[in-house]
């Protein structure tokens, strides 16, 4: 955590499926001068990480803010992290003063991953950097991969990951496995960001939030996919800049 004092507004990072806080640099460099910024490496994710059977990771958010004396705080969260803010946000409202959910994942809906399955077989059949080099080709990295100096930066993060969900040697449990039905009940200022060459599911699962939360600004950031944070950060700082600077 890098913060310029304590009484400065609390922002929390929250990453991708087989990423980690790493992937928020460019971010945390942008608001340490005026947030007091957490980023977070979820259960099973990033070079430290150990298999730990069933985890809820909303409750280790929630452990992760407590030790940190943070009673709440605005959530960015890409992906996979989206579906952990909104579980940790359905729990506890009042510790959340804004959501940014960019290329959200929605529990309950199709991902349209294309390499889900055999990366799966693979870390299952003890090949781990195989499955994570074949993760790094799945369409969702397609905006990634145009640039060389970036898709070696989040290779080396990827592959990183040990595979745990892979192998079931962890496994998620979610208060809520399809949160839809309680979203018009979040009254928390949210901002739902999309790449324009997101993969259409994702893109889908991102108007399915717009439809259902009750205080939503829709972004589209151009020239980027599903990691805008990555491919066009400059665009994305300025957006979520706005957001938070304007709530």
């Amino acid at each position: 955590m890098s913060a310029p004092n304590d009484s400065a507004p609390a922002l929390v990072l929250l990453h991708g499926f087989a990423l980690d806080a790493r992937m928020w640099r460019r971010q945390v460099e942008a608001f340490a001068d005026s947030y007091r910024v957490m980023t977070v490496d979820l259960p099973g994710f990033g070079p430290q990480a150990r298999d730990v059977g069933e985890i809820e990771p909303a409750a280790e958010l929630a452990r992760a803010m407590d030790a940190s004396g943070l009673v709440g705080a605005h959530l960015v969260a890409n992906s996979y992290g989206a579906a952990v803010a909104i579980d940790f946000a359905l729990q506890n409202p009042r510790r959340v003063h804004s959501l940014t959910l960019t290329g959200p994942l929605l529990l309950g809906r199709r991902t349209g991953f294309e390499t889900w399955s055999r990366c799966v077989a693979l870390a299952n059949e003890g090949d781990r950097a195989t499955a994570c080099e074949l993760w790094l080709e799945d369409p969702l990295f397609e905006g990634v991969r145009q640039d060389e100096e970036l898709y070696e930066e989040v290779r080396q993060i990827v592959l990183d990951y040990g595979a745990g969900h892979w192998t079931g040697r962890i496994t998620s449990h979610w208060q809520h496995a399809d949160p839809v039905p309680h979203l018009a009940a979040l009254d928390v200022p949210t901002m739902i960001v999309s790449g324009e060459m997101d993969i259409p599911s994702f893109v889908l699962m991102a108007e399915a939030y717009a439809k259902a939360l009750p205080r939503v600004r829709r972004e589209i950031i151009q020239g980027a996919g599903h990691f805008a944070n990555l491919e066009q950060p400059e665009l994305f700082n300025e957006v979520l800049r706005y957001f938070l600077e304007n709530l």
